[in-house]
């Protein structure tokens, strides 16, 4: 494959951590600074706790980065760690006196209306398998028709190969959408386990074919 194929690859970073480096991989792999990202993990984790159930899910999933060299200079550097602190107890304040005033008291993460979230995220998937047929049906080559399907991935799958296929079709890192999955089926309540049945049903498994002339 080439490299315009190839999608970037997601790790936690040995150097930019106060945990498990789950920010710091984060942060590289979307170009952001790493504070911030720390920053909005904490907004999510006060507003129910996901923050802490996706970040343990990061543990597991994601890996450390195999050519990262570890810097103990750069670990030990407070600059960032005091931003990041020191932004915290502010947070936590603004938090405490909002729910106070009673303007969050009702807000939690759990209670947004998931159903129609995952409504819409098969309305997008939908509109994205629509649109491939359409562009299918102007393609000549037949290779090029089977590029643009989506397939359930037959080498970078957990279960069943629904988030690799995803994966290798946005050219993102497969472990951010299982990681989104994970997430968006803890918060609706299990409606993540039928909708991932679904999407096992609705997209075939990756031709062999195709498999060999990546390789």
């Amino acid at each position: 494959m080439t490299d315009e194929n190839t999608a970037k690859q997601l790790y936690r970073s040995k150097n930019d951590r106060i945990i498990g480096g789950v920010c710091g991989g984060l942060a590289l792999y979307f170009n952001i600074d790493s504070t911030l990202l720390r920053i909005l993990w904490v907004v999510i984790t006060l507003f129910g706790g996901a923050g802490i159930i996706i970040y343990l899910a990061a543990l597991i999933i994601i890996p450390e980065n195999p050519e990262e060299i570890f810097n103990k200079q750069k670990t030990e550097n407070p600059s960032g760690k005091n931003t990041f602190w020191g932004a915290l107890l502010i947070i936590i304040g603004a938090v405490l006196l909002l729910k106070q005033s009673g303007i969050l008291h009702h807000f939690q993460f759990w209670n947004l209306p998931w159903q129609i979230i995952w409504a819409l995220i098969f309305i997008a998937l939908g509109v994205l398998l629509v649109f491939n047929f359409s562009l299918n049906k102007n393609d000549e080559p037949e290779t090029s028709q089977i590029r643009k399907s989506i397939f359930r991935s037959r080498a970078n799958r957990k279960i069943s190969g629904v988030c690799g296929g995803l994966a290798d079709y946005l050219k993102i890192d497969a472990n951010i959408i299982r990681l989104a999955f994970i997430l968006l089926t803890i918060a609706s309540a299990g409606l993540g386990i039928l909708a991932y049945i679904l999407l096992i049903i609705i997209f075939p498994e990756e031709p062999l074919a195709l498999q060999k002339e990546e390789k």
